[in-house]
């Protein structure tokens, strides 16, 4: 038989691990015969991976991305004398710190981001290794696209028409919510045309792939049950207040090279043929924000052996000392790819695409 291993875990009540906050449990293995190990370790490995193949008329092109956010090891047992032998059950407390700027884990059939505790029993004079592991599951803070209400603006105008305009002002009161929240919406729809126009908001979920190179792939796709759709009579002018109810299981994807999840709000004006319909995006993010997932103030480890070095991250994950700090933080320091998205949303308050 060999070794037997149970990596016995400490799910939180969610069943999923907060980013900055303590991953704790217990290793307990047997050996039922005297056996020499060079070495039995514990290897805490978050890793993101992304492989997709795209095909032309000619070639078909291979893409692949990954990266490492968390490689953490203990050595279990060392073996000082070439005659050591052991065999019998033992116990291990299992304690390690998760990082605050890592990404949560995340499946699909293009991208793996995930985290495993692997625990490996090396014997002395070979090159024979038995590994046994479990995944963690880890959820992650998210940085807001802004901190304050976000104001947007539609125009369109008409062709070959005296009464061509329809303008469209809006805003959502919190664009960085929970997950299980509602998103707020209101909107003044003034309709200077002769024609009725529908006026539709949906919540949109974007998955962007991030090759190696810069490649890039969009998986686009709208939530289901976040539609609205309401129309507004010719020569009118409307108050709307629109509605979307997010999940417990959305969540934004922030803090990876190997992709991101991006949720935004589409607003669009349909109109009746040979009209152009137009259409705006309103970033939203979906997810905890860093005050909510501060981490405990150390690790301490019951064994009286060299622990693993967390000092580094501890610094970061005490930094702030209430929400006032972390807000504060968060106006200087907003994640650079929001912060763009929305100058590019939002730069001059009216943004116009025609489909």
């Amino acid at each position: 038989m060999g070794v037997t291993c149970q990596i016995l875990i400490d799910r939180p009540e969610d069943g999923a691990f907060k980013a900055g906050r303590l991953v704790t449990g217990t290793l307990k293995y047997f050996i039922d015969k005297p056996t020499k190990y060079e070495r039995i370790s514990m290897c805490f490995l978050g890793k993101g991976d992304c492989e997709w193949t795209e095909t032309d008329a000619k070639n078909t092109l291979y893409y692949q991305n990954k990266e490492k956010y968390i490689n953490q090891i203990v050595n279990v047992y060392v073996r000082r004398k070439s005659e050591d032998f052991i065999s019998g059950g033992f116990e291990y407390p299992i304690q390690f710190l998760l990082p605050i700027d890592i990404p949560p884990s995340f499946y699909d059939k293009i991208c793996t981001i995930e985290y495993k505790i692997i625990v490996t029993f090396a014997k002395a004079n070979s090159f024979s290794k038995k590994n046994f592991d479990v995944r963690i599951p880890v959820t992650s803070y998210v940085n807001p696209c802004t901190l304050e209400p976000i104001t947007f603006g539609l125009k369109k105008n008409l062709s070959f028409r005296i009464n061509n305009k329809i303008n469209v002002k809006g805003e959502i009161s919190k664009t960085c919510i929970k997950p299980g929240d509602t998103i707020h919406m209101t909107l003044t729809v003034n309709n200077g045309t002769d024609l009725a126009v529908v006026i539709k908001t949906e919540l949109i979920k974007r998955l962007t792939y991030i090759s190696k190179g810069n490649h890039k792939k969009y998986h686009e796709e709208a939530v289901k049950n976040t539609c609205t759709i309401s129309t507004v009579a010719a020569n009118a002018v409307a108050n709307l207040v629109c509605l979307a109810s997010t999940y417990h299981d959305l969540f934004s994807i922030q803090h990876a090279k190997v992709m991101k999840g991006e949720y935004m709000i589409r607003l669009k004006a349909k109109l009746p043929f040979p009209h152009a319909n137009a259409l705006l995006d309103i970033p939203v993010v979906i997810g905890q924000r860093k005050h909510e997932v501060i981490a405990p103030a150390a690790v301490y480890y019951e064994y009286n052996r060299e622990q693993p070095s967390h000092s580094a991250m501890l610094d970061q994950n005490n930094k702030f000392r209430n929400e006032e700090d972390l807000t504060k933080y968060e106006k200087e320091d907003l994640n650079e790819d929001s912060e763009k998205y929305i100058k590019e949303v939002n730069g001059k308050d009216i943004v116009q695409e025609e489909i």
